[in-house]
């Protein structure tokens, strides 16, 4: 995806060294990168991080939400308001603010996508909850209420539930 990317007119700022032998690709930041590069379209598993400048936080939002719901969206941001607008206007599977990768690796909280990004969570009581079924089970007592709804009704009933039907 480095190389479409690049091919189409992303700039390199670092890294870009890759050894299909070894599994290693080293940790590369791209920017200028087209619209349409699957770098912008995919999720991605692998230390690329592409960097798109921008003017206005809604051209950010507008673009996060023309896209399927990431499985992790990473807000960089000292501003709250920023934050809070962005959570407010997206929906994803994770979040991560200041940093990248590291709501994965904490044990207590969930880990999963949304739509096309998967679904359910694991990790945790999350995964305990989302790989278990929870069976609904009731044991009615001997001297249950609802017993009288239920027919054959004895005399004494019926003339109970006619009189609750009378007054009605």
């Amino acid at each position: 995806m480095v190389e479409q990317a690049l091919e189409k007119g992303a700039r390199m700022v670092v890294g870009g060294k890759f050894n299909p032998e070894d599994n290693y690709i080293a940790p590369t930041v791209l920017t200028d990168l087209p619209e349409d590069t699957p770098l912008l379209q995919e999720e991605i598993f692998g230390p690329v991080l592409p960097v798109m400048p921008y003017e206005d936080l809604s051209t950010v939002l507008q673009f996060i939400n023309g896209h399927p719901k990431p499985l992790a969206l990473y807000i960089f941001s000292r501003r709250r308001k920023n934050i809070e607008r962005i959570f407010a206007n997206t929906s994803a599977g994770g979040s991560c603010i200041n940093d990248s990768a590291v709501q994965f690796l904490h044990p207590n909280l969930p880990f999963g996508g949304i739509n096309n990004s998967g679904f359910g969570n694991s990790h945790g009581f999350y995964g305990f909850r989302a790989f278990s079924h929870e069976r609904a089970v009731l044991k009615q007592s001997i001297y249950s209420p609802f017993k009288l709804l239920s027919p054959p009704y004895t005399p004494r009933v019926q003339r109970l539930i006619d009189l609750v039907v009378k007054y009605l």
